[in-house]
């Protein structure tokens, strides 16, 4: 994929949003009020970048925070809000959560799902 792909992809995901009550199953809480949804949705648009690829440690799960030497993987990061970076994953055709590190390489923290869910997880 290009970074224009991405950056198309991204405006797709944005346009085609609809808050939507969430549907009856495991969800935990109170859901977002429209007003809540539409202010991460402004704040999403400005922390928008445009696409690059990146190197990030993979930690989403137990097992991958155990490997030694630390998996890794190149994902395109699509936004960016100190110290979170959002990112999509090509292969797995989602969206996820990283944080920035010391040492420069972002690690992924265990949140995928769509540009919205994903980028008010922050």
């Amino acid at each position: 994929m290009t970074p224009e792909q991405i950056e198309k992809m991204v405006q797709h995901d944005l346009v085609a949003f609809e808050a939507a009550s969430p549907k009856p199953g495991p969800t935990v809480g109170i859901p977002w009020s429209t007003f809540k949804v539409q202010e991460s949705i402004a704040a999403l648009r400005a922390s928008l970048v445009t696409p690059y690829s990146q190197r990030f440690v993979v930690k989403d799960t137990g097992e991958q925070m155990r490997m030694s030497p630390p998996q890794t993987a190149n994902y395109w990061v699509v936004a960016e809000a100190e110290p979170f970076l959002e990112f999509y994953d090509p292969e797995t055709r989602e969206y996820g959560l990283a944080m920035r590190s010391r040492d420069g390489i972002p690690q992924t923290i265990g949140v995928r799902g769509d540009l919205i869910g994903v980028f008010g997880a922050m």
